[in-house]
């Protein structure tokens, strides 16, 4: 059993230690982004064909994932095939955002905003870039005593300007800052109400909450008593809109339609609230086995 403990705050016993923990949050990050990007393009019926690329690819990013989270100590050879996998996802969550970039712009070829928010959501593909770093990541040993020494399985090892920890906190806080973005974008459809404010004001809190401790070398028990409270916050946002958006999506009439999942609200967007609430806690947790 591994005994995390997050900023003397909370405590919690564990049957896995924390990069594995990772690497199975990562697994299930892969799986319901697939499903949430299968859902998004059955509008189009998956026309043009690439629209296929992450649906092929996220479940090859799960199965990398959970195979290795299972390992104490996996080979070398299955890290290395892990690792290459999620540089393939990087990719592929860059061109995603080349395509959808492409698709935004009007009929003149020019990016305005009634076209951003009504086209595909242009930072979406990022999350599969996003999930794919930490991913990697949680591959990857640091040199015991050596801060920013970084061992990749089948690499070698490389010096990187500051800590796996603090890698680990930048992504934390560019996905609250990617999330707050998408939510103005998305939200600026059909008007900004109260409610649709809230992840967009809490995203942009998040972000600066996050970076802020990841550009400390320091950190006082006044930043981890609001980090911790920021990222539990995270997670009840995201209930809360997947409560929002489910209510949308069955539209006053208590039944399911899917047709109204894939036009309306997306079901699972808000739930990376959630998801990267919880991925802030592990990242800083500490226990007595790493």
């Amino acid at each position: 059993m591994t005994e995390l403990e997050v900023f003397h705050l909370a405590k919690v016993k564990l049957p896995i230690e924390r990069n594995r923990l990772i690497l199975l949050l990562v697994g299930v990050n892969f799986t319901f982004t697939g499903i949430d990007v299968a859902l998004g393009h059955a509008v189009n019926d998956f026309i043009p064909a690439y629209e296929w690329i992450p649906i092929f690819y996220a479940p090859l990013g799960a199965a990398s994932s959970f195979i290795l989270s299972m390992k104490s100590k996996p080979g070398k050879f299955l890290s290395l095939i892990h690792i290459l996998l999620m540089l393939l996802g990087i990719a592929v969550g860059i061109l995603g955002t080349a395509f959808h970039a492409n698709q935004a712009l009007n009929p003149l070829g020019q990016l305005t905003w009634i076209w951003l928010t009504f086209a595909s959501p242009i930072l979406a593909p990022l999350a599969f870039a996003g999930i794919s770093l930490v991913g990697l990541y949680a591959a990857v040993r640091e040199v015991e005593g050596q801060t920013g020494l970084l061992e990749i399985p089948g690499f070698g090892v490389f010096k990187a300007p500051f800590s796996r920890d603090r890698h680990f906190l930048w992504l934390v806080g560019l996905g609250f800052a990617a999330s707050a973005m998408t939510s103005i974008i998305d939200h600026g459809q059909y008007g900004y109400t109260p409610y649709k404010l809230i992840p967009i004001v809490y995203g942009l809190f998040a972000t600066g909450v996050v970076l802020t401790l990841a550009v400390r070398k320091e950190w006082s028990a006044g930043d981890e008593i609001t980090y911790f409270w920021t990222m539990i916050l995270g997670i009840a946002v995201g209930i809360l809109g997947f409560a929002f958006h489910l209510s949308g999506d069955l539209g006053g009439t208590g039944q399911f339609s899917i047709e109204r999942i894939l036009v309306f609200a997306p079901i699972l967007a808000p739930l990376l609230y959630s998801d990267l609430g919880v991925l802030g806690i592990i990242v800083v947790a500490r226990g007595a086995v790493e």
